[in-house]
């Protein structure tokens, strides 16, 4: 369904992304590749997984959109989290000497 070197920006486009990859099966594999799909950008995987997981409420027959919301939140367990507020990156930084 994509290219290489495909990059999406839209949520609503990596919803569609996602449901065609998961429609193989949810893999480390198609996790990974929807990983590289949306550049590894958590605000974008997290934004697409608030509007599957509205999809899935709204419809709980919509397979589809359970597929794309499943593949998405397991590229979410994989990508890093970073946390500007964590105490040990404040107290490393703003330790006194």
């Amino acid at each position: 369904m994509t290219a290489d070197n495909v990059r999406i920006t839209d949520p609503d486009a990596l919803i569609d992304e996602a449901a065609g990859l998961a429609s193989d099966g949810v893999g480390p594999e198609t996790s990974a590749a929807l990983a590289d799909i949306a550049g590894r950008d958590r605000r974008l995987v997290e934004a697409a997984r608030d509007q599957a997981a509205v999809k899935v409420r709204e419809g709980v027959d919509d397979w589809e959109a359970t597929a794309a919301l499943q593949l998405l939140n397991r590229v979410l367990a994989d990508l890093p989290r970073h946390d500007p507020l964590d105490w040990q990156v404040r107290w490393k930084h703003h330790r006194k000497p």
